[in-house]
């Protein structure tokens, strides 16, 4: 390769090398040898007519370096070990050597550069750092030492580390060696390397005191982990932001001690966690449960119900806030045990058997003795039939003043094979409440047929029970702090502008459509390691993407998004179905000269102070902050992010196989939505955009999906690279074009 190397260039941190020479091909490559985008990382591999045989008489190196050609040619191909990264002009930069070059976390570390400053401690004599992968799919560093004399102290190693060191070049584990094992030429041998034998002492420690027992037992009951150790990260062994507010509820209920969210991500293990504790003990905040309140009078509506009843009465009969869900039956179906199952269900929840009504101007909850909900049934021979019979379930509106608010639909496709339906409105149940629905139902369903009592706990309280608890938490100057803090957070925020493909209507339309796209397991993990690296949760990474894609779309550096938090910080809530969730504001500035890396570590300061201010309902928000009103958009925010982590039932009925069935639907709450849930199928994501189609075209969405998918690869590749020089095109026309049509921006 050949090329001049600017002055620009020289500045910029990268070596340029040029174009590919004549009768050379060259190619960029991950390692499964496909090519990467312009801009991506990775490692060059060259052919042509000058390329050699192999190396003279080292058969081994020869077919490590030299591989077939991926790509058809019938020739090979040498794998130089550069890593390297197309320019959008054609030309490569040189960004260093794989064989040196490690990806932890979701960061590339150069061994050498660790090497280096361990090599500095006045007590190292040898060191060699290598990445090991002894647990599948947990890499780390791990450092070997060899004394320069004398006895060798790693605690004060792992300092001079940490003090010179980002954090996740700083090595997990260290080893002390006599000496080095070397090769015949005198590199180190790295495979001789041997694996660290204080692994069982490193990654367990027994809890040594009352305190760090009880939570190591909350840990194992929430995680599901046989046990855990004082020193485990609670995000390493799968913790998340959901199982973070489990924690917290139970900490509360157990320990009588108050702990903010913020607490868990701060202090990650059980014995930080533990000295922490007795600081953040606030018995008043913990001690007061929810407690069954009166039926003798009206009773209120919670604050996130009483924004539904405002919203349906303002617009009567949307369907934006219908929530449906689709199950394929295959097999022998017991239509009595399911009537009984889903008669059961209504009898146990009373949110199912609410309906709502005025009293003085004001919506209240009128809770039914008993409520009939029929498993209607249909014929639906052919799947025109079913598409016509599952679009109009979804777009049945329902009465909030008449009820029922629970539908259940049976469509007989063809002998033994059914589809199931249940739609509910939002105002009495959320994502979480479908979890418990779907567990009880099969459970009642299992019980029916068998002739016998279902086995399920008894619930402590009931929804109207919180929607009083939260009214009389809530009133006069409990939220005063709160709302002020969200007085400064959303000083001066504007309104998110993405270009459209037709007008704004004066009046906010919901109509939508969706767009599903996938994102691979290999760019989840990376996610996720990237995350982990800077103390941040999966949610927070996708927020932080999302967040430098609108900046790029609205030309804005400020963005807001809104996101969903389950409202379920008691344990006495976990097992109701109700409307808890509430919506927070996250406000971002984007920086062009700052990486990824930084961006991530607002948006994870900006959503741990949300979490814990989240009590503020969002209808009393908008109330106290009096955005200006635009009956063009959702106050607030336009936008929305969620990862659905929330527990999810399996629908397991006896005699019956179960799958999912897609459901239509043709509403939006916000004008984009990008919902992410993970699968369980290879570690990947499921994502889907639900969109406003009285603004934007599905070819629209589908090509800022594409975009997403760019730039989550292109940050978790180079999370410290400055964000303007991040790009989410495969070529520069376009990426001019895209540019030049969204306005300024980074």
């Amino acid at each position: 390769v050949s090329g001049p190397i600017a002055a620009e260039d020289a500045a910029g941190g990268s070596v340029p090398l040029g174009h590919v020479m004549d009768n050379t091909t060259g190619y960029v490559l991950d390692g499964a040898l496909r090519p990467v985008g312009v801009g991506v990382p990775g490692e060059l591999y060259l052919g042509g007519s000058g390329l050699a045989r192999g190396y003279d008489g080292r058969s081994g190196l020869t077919a490590e370096r030299f591989v077939a050609d991926p790509f058809g040619s019938g020739g090979r191909l040498y794998r130089t070990g550069d890593v390297v990264r197309w320019r959008a002009d054609g030309r490569l930069d040189f960004l260093g050597r794989g064989d040196g070059q490690v990806k932890v976390r979701g960061f590339r570390i150069e061994l050498g550069e660790v090497e280096a400053v361990l090599g500095r401690h006045g007590s190292v004599g040898g060191v060699a750092v290598l990445a090991r992968e002894d647990r599948p799919g947990v890499k780390r560093l791990v450092a070997y030492l060899v004394p320069s004399s004398g006895e060798l102290d790693v605690s004060l190693v792992r300092e001079h580390a940490v003090g010179l060191l980002p954090e996740y070049m700083v090595p997990s584990a260290f080893v002390v060696l006599d000496e080095l094992p070397l090769t015949v030429n005198g590199k180190v041998d790295r495979r001789a390397l041997p694996a660290p034998e204080v692994d069982a002492a490193e990654e367990y420690v027994a809890p040594r005191t009352s305190l760090e027992m009880a939570l190591a037992d909350v840990w194992a009951e929430v995680l599901g982990v046989e046990r855990v150790g004082v020193h485990d990260d609670f995000f390493e062994l799968g913790g998340d932001s959901i199982s973070s507010l489990k924690v917290v509820s139970r900490i509360r209920s157990t320990l009588k001690a108050g702990l903010s969210p913020r607490a868990l991500f701060d202090h990650p293990t059980i014995a930080r966690l533990a000295e922490e504790l007795p600081a953040r003990e606030d018995a008043s905040d913990a001690g007061a449960g929810i407690e069954r309140a009166a039926r003798d009078g009206h009773l209120p509506l919670s604050f996130a119900q009483e924004r539904l009843w405002f919203l349906e009465n303002f617009n009567p009969g949307g369907v934006e806030y219908n929530i449906t869900g689709g199950l394929r039956l295959t097999g022998t179906l017991d239509l009595p045990a399911l009537r009984a199952a889903v008669s059961g269900l209504v009898d146990r929840h009373e949110a199912l058997r609410t309906t709502f009504d005025s009293v003085g101007g004001r919506g209240v909850q009128v809770v039914h003795a008993s409520l009939d909900v029929p498993v209607r049934t249909v014929v639906s021979a052919t799947r025109e039939d079913l598409d016509t019979v599952l679009r109009a379930e979804a777009l049945t509106p329902f009465d909030l003043r008449t009820g029922p608010l629970m539908r259940v639909l049976l469509a007989e496709v063809s002998e033994n094979e059914y589809v199931l339906v249940l739609s509910m409105h939002h105002i009495v149940t959320d994502g979480w409440s479908m979890g418990v629905v779907t567990r009880e139902l099969s459970e009642l369903y299992a019980a029916a047929v068998r002739g016998g009592e279902a086995r399920l706990a008894l619930l402590p309280v009931q929804y109207p029970d919180f929607a009083v608890w939260q009214r009389e938490r809530l009133a006069g100057e409990a939220l005063d702090s709160q709302i002020a803090y969200w007085r400064e957070q959303l000083d001066g925020l504007e309104p998110l502008e993405l270009p459209t493909d037709r007008p704004r209507p004066l009046v906010r339309t919901s109509t939508g459509s969706m767009h599903a796209f996938e994102v691979p397991a290999d760019l989840t993990a990376r996610l996720v390691g990237v995350g982990q690296a800077g103390g941040a949760s999966l949610f927070m990474v996708l927020t932080a993407v999302t967040q430098l894609l609108l900046s790029r779309y609205s030309g804005q550096r400020d963005v807001a998004v809104g996101t969903v938090v389950s409202g379920r910080e008691r344990a006495e809530l976990e097992g109701l179905v109700g409307f808890f969730v509430n919506t927070l504001v996250l406000r971002s500035r984007i920086n062009p000269d700052a990486g990824f890396a930084e961006l991530l570590a607002d948006v994870r300061a900006t959503t741990l102070d949300a979490f814990a201010h989240q009590d503020v309902p969002f209808s009393r928000l908008i109330e106290e902050l009096s955005p200006e009103r635009d009956t063009s958009r959702t106050p607030l925010v336009q936008a929305l992010v969620a990862l659905q982590n929330t527990p999810i039932g399996e629908f397991e009925l006896p005699g019956l196989r179960v799958t999912d069935e897609a459901m239509p639907r043709e509403a939006a709450q916000f004008e984009l939505s990008l919902h992410f849930q993970e699968t369980g199928r290879g570690g990947g994501l499921a994502a889907v955009a639900e969109f406003n189609t009285d603004l934007f075209d599905g070819e629209t969405v589908e090509r800022l999906c594409g975009h997403w998918l760019v730039l989550a690869e292109r940050v978790v590749a180079e999370p410290l690279v400055p964000l303007v020089r991040v790009g989410m095109l495969g070529g520069a026309e376009l990426e001019r074009l895209l540019m030049g049509w969204a306005g300024p921006g980074v």
